[in-house]
This record gives structure tokens, sequence and C-alpha cells, in this order.
């Protein structure tokens, strides 16, 4: 059974990349939690997807821009954006793994020492579109596995063939896992032969149950999704949830 990877927490049924959409994903049986990472003009990390706040504030301003303290002034569905420290804590806490994928490059020290801080080395994998910010992350941790993201609307010839067959680009970065999304042309044929060359596979981002079993039977190793409770029960329909063996 795939791992069930989710998508800035159960982003479905919870304000997304805040702490209450992570604790929902754990007590619904997520293995993994993917959230997005971002710097704040004040040098500290926030979880925090968009490039601006506009989409939240209805004020265009840039997140670099932004001090993690503005940041947190943001009404997010009724919760508030958290620092990486907090997102680590709560990783280090409940035992859940991480893939903490890196918006931009300028982040990798600060980042790998965070994960050493905080003692989850050994259970994040840091993705990133940007490869830049995966060779920094490399340089300062060797140790932390790396995964490339692919996938973006583009009529880009070089970036087309690079889906196609992203062997030169994982081994470029060192990686360890291919990001692919799930639409991608030639996904269901590339994918097999990714695995088979030792590469994890963790496809972002499915909601539906058909396009997760399909997945699941050609080898991928983790489905990135919105709704990891959807995802278990549709995996895995004889096993309870971790949310109902607390109960």
């Amino acid at each position: 059974m795939p791992l069930i990877i989710a998508h800035r927490g159960a982003s479905a049924e919870a304000p997304e990349n805040t702490l209450a959409a992570f604790a929902l994903a754990w007590r619904q049986g997520a293995d993994m939690i993917e959230l997005d990472v971002q710097p704040t003009a004040d040098g500290r990390l926030a979880i925090f997807h968009d490039d601006t706040t506009e989409r939240w504030d209805g004020r265009p301003r840039a997140v670099a821009a932004c001090t993690l303290a503005e940041l947190q002034q943001l009404d997010i569905g009724g919760e508030r954006v958290p620092s990486l420290e907090e997102a680590l804590s709560f990783a280090a806490e409940t035992g859940i793994a991480l893939n903490v994928e890196l918006k931009a490059a300028g982040m990798g020290a600060r980042c790998a020492a965070l994960l050493r801080e905080f003692g989850v080395v050994e259970q994040v994998i840091v993705s990133s579109f940007v490869p830049a910010a995966l060779h920094e992350l490399r340089v300062a941790a060797p140790a932390v596995r790396r995964a490339y993201l692919m996938g973006t609307d583009t009529y880009r010839p070089d970036v087309r063939v690079r889906e196609l067959w992203p062997f030169l680009a994982l081994r470029a970065v060192e990686a360890v896992a291919w990001h692919p999304y799930h639409d991608l042309p030639a996904l269901d044929r590339v994918l097999p032969l990714v695995r088979r060359a030792g590469y994890q596979v963790n496809v972002w981002t499915v909601d539906d149950p058909a396009r997760m079993r399909a997945l699941a039977a050609l080898g991928a190793t983790g489905i990135i999704t919105n709704r990891p409770a959807l995802a278990r029960a549709t995996l895995a329909p004889s096993g309870a949830s971790r949310e109902a063996q607390r109960e």
C-alpha cells in the first residue's frame, strides 16, 4: 500500500498548512504531511504556499517582504500561519513523517539546521521544484533525503522532456524520490521505470479514488492528497483509521 501523504495537511477539511490541518491529517491516519516553506523578511521560515498574501487579506504583499509576526496576523480560515519550528515540533511529538517543500532557493542551510535541532532528519524528506534549493540542502546536510518535484503548466520543450525522462535531473540533485504531478503526460508508463531504477515516486495531488488505485497498482510509493481519510479508506478499506483506533 502506498504511503498516504496529506497535502498541506488534511486541507480539504481544515485550513491548509496550519497546525489544525496537520493534527487532523495525523488523526485520519496519514503517514506523512506535506507542507510548504518560505523565507520571511526577518530570517524565519514560515509554512505558507502562495507567493503573496493576497488570497488571505486581499493585499498583494510578497511573503518574503513580511515578517513572521505579520504573516501570523493573517486569518487562515480561523487559524494562523505556523513557523517551520512549530511544524517540526509537531512531527517530533507525534512521530509523523514530513515532506517539506522548499518554495525557493536560499533556505537550505537554515532548514537543515532546524531538522537537526528537532531531531527529525530521518523522518523528513525535502522536495522542491527548484534544483538550486535541493543542491543547497545537499551541501548543508547530505543525510537529508531529497525529492525533485515536477509538473507545472508550461510549453517549454526542455521541461517536458525532463518530465518524460526524469533520470538525469534526479541524479543531478542526488534525489531519492521523484514527485510528479498525477496528470503528467506518459506518467503511467514512466512511473514503473523510475521505481525499477530505485527511486521512490510520490504522486501529487490525487483526490480521485480511481486514480489512487491506478497509481497504487503502478507501484507508486506515496499518494499526495488533500483527503487522507478518503485515501486510507480507498487504499486499505479493511483497515481502521488512526482516529478510530484512538477513540
